[in-house]
């Protein structure tokens, strides 16, 4: 039996009490005042009282019942909020890691661009030894992208070294531009020298 049922079944069982210890404490109640005895009236309203007050103590439970679901269940609904929120947090987290990637991640990706084509020609188009020598630079880059100064290193050099440390072959080709012109951008007209 789920602790939902027992609860219920308990709330049922304690209305059922409080009930017929009312109807108790009425015909009690009634007895002591129709009693013409002394005796009598006192054994009547002494049971009349023990009889309201355990009327009163199953009210009292029965409300305290109520109260420590409602507690439980505000509870069960802050934890599922407070999760629901560091779930967000960390998806909002993700995205932002994806959005705008830290300068460590930026150099990261430029040494990986700099370097595939070499990883490429090491391979000799083998797609899992690719795959290998791949993750062995990922491996790499994650181990060195905490030193200090990692993101600030000239391109050049890291990707060098990298490339020396890894044995590839192959001439280290590097590549800037100040700005990035789309393949299909128009060409600009030719000067008329006319």
């Amino acid at each position: 039996m789920s602790d939902a049922a027992k609860r219920e079944r308990a709330e049922q069982i304690l209305g059922e009490l409080s009930e017929l210890g009312l109807m108790l404490a009425r015909d009690l109640a009634a007895q002591a005042r129709a009693a013409e005895e002394p005796e009598d009236k006192v054994a009547l309203v002494e049971a009349f009282q023990k009889t309201s007050r355990t009327v009163r103590l199953t009210l009292a439970l029965d409300f305290k019942l109520q109260r420590d679901a409602a507690r439980e269940a505000a509870a069960l609904a802050a934890d599922a909020q407070l999760r629901e929120s560091q779930i967000m947090q960390a998806a909002q987290a993700a995205h932002v890691g994806l959005t705008r990637p830290s300068p460590e991640e930026v150099q990261k990706r430029r040494v990986k661009a700099v370097l595939n084509r070499l990883l490429w020609n090491e391979a000799e188009g083998d797609q899992e030894e690719y795959d290998v020598l791949y993750e062995d630079l990922d491996a790499r880059l994650w181990e060195i992208e905490d030193a200090p100064g990692f993101a600030d290193l000239p391109i050049e050099v890291l990707a060098g070294k990298l490339a020396k440390d890894m044995r590839l072959s192959g001439e280290l080709v590097i590549t800037t531009a100040e700005t990035i012109v789309p393949a299909n951008a128009p060409q600009p007209p030719l000067a008329d020298t006319g």
